[in-house]
């Protein structure tokens, strides 16, 4: 699973009852190139969950099928993003030599006045890569992007094949038609196992001091939560209207993806763009997964197993340790919570 879940080992009588309890939690790791960082060991980590150190039982990484769900912005304020978009999209399939081996499946979906379906699941990579362009087309509608996470969301976690799914949103983040709200789509988000990571497909507008990328670096830096490439400033043009759902665009996705144990991702120069996609596309088929058995403060305040108490939302931090040693690295990707239930 791609979100932070408690494995249960339990006893088949009339009442099923847990005696085992483990969480897992998947990362995702940059190195101080900005590269997904490889052949990290258990050691190279800390878990503290609810403010305790926890001992990792296990760390592994290997490349594993994932479940994709594209979901595009195609209303009328991504209309001159479209090339970006269509991009993006192309560059999380595999490389033409690499197709068939690795099980992925993809699927997608376009965001307007509402969210449509437009191919569900398939494996066959080189027939969406004739299709996307053709699927990926401008229209004049709102922009009911919520809608279009949650109804993604639902589908991958009905129809997915896959154990390991992904969200790719590729979008300017404004909603003005969803009936879902932020609070509701991000609620949503902390409970599914499925991480969303979104590409801003270059921006015309001036983003929050919090987005803005570091002038003159074309690596990946940690600033604000957000792992950050050169911006792209493509002028300004009477068919580019910023109203304020777009204003509010890169709040939501911080705010959602973030939710998700994802991220937000800004493209600055087209050839950016897919690099960026593949990067991501990366750490999601090849992250993280820590296992650990829960140790908690008991009702005493000495630590021990959890105890009846322990029915609650727990937080999460994950570090790279020690600090030293892994100067320049980043772990932005990973839930930092989850709950628990006797």
């Amino acid at each position: 699973m791609i979100a932070p879940y408690v494995l249960a080992q339990v006893r088949t009588n009339t009442q099923i009852v847990a005696n085992v309890e483990l969480v897992q939690i998947p990362v995702v790791v940059f190195d101080d190139k900005g590269a997904v960082a490889t052949s990290l060991k258990k050691n190279d980590f800390r878990i503290l969950d609810d403010g305790i150190e926890q001992k990792i039982l296990y760390c592994e990484r290997e490349r594993v099928p994932v479940s994709f769900v594209i979901l595009a912005d195609v209303s009328s304020s991504m209309t001159r993003k479209l090339p970006f978009v269509q991009e993006a999209a192309l560059s999380l399939l595999d490389p033409p030599d690499q197709r068939g081996q690795s099980f992925d499946e993809f699927s997608v979906l376009g965001v307007e006045t509402r969210a449509k379906m437009l191919l569900p699941f398939t494996r066959d990579e080189k027939d969406l890569e004739r299709r996307l362009p053709l699927l990926l087309e401008p229209t004049n509608g709102s922009t009911a992007l919520f809608d279009g996470i949650y109804f993604g969301v639902t589908a991958a976690q009905r129809e997915a094949a896959n154990q390991h799914r992904a969200m790719i949103i590729i979008s300017d983040g404004g909603d003005n038609h969803s009936r879902y709200n932020l609070y509701e789509t991000k609620q949503m988000l902390e409970e599914a196992d499925v991480p969303a990571f979104a590409v801003m497909a270059g921006s015309s507008f001036e983003l929050p001091r919090f987005l803005v990328p570091q002038p003159k670096k074309r690596t990946p830096t940690n600033k604000g939560g957000i792992l950050q490439f050169p911006d792209l400033r493509s002028g300004s043009s009477k068919d580019d209207y910023i109203g304020p759902a777009e204003l509010r665009g890169p709040h939501n996705l911080k705010t959602l993806t973030e939710a998700s144990g994802g991220g937000v991702f800004t493209a600055g120069q087209l050839e950016d763009l897919p690099r960026i996609v593949r990067t991501i596309g990366e750490a999601v088929r090849y992250r993280y997964v820590l296992t650990y058995k829960p140790i908690r403060e008991s009702k005493s305040g000495a630590a021990g197993e959890k105890t009846e108490s322990d029915s609650a939302r727990h937080k999460i931090r994950v570090e790279l340790f020690p600090k030293e040693k892994f100067k320049g690295f980043y772990l932005p990707y990973y839930k930092h919570g989850y709950r628990s239930f006797q």
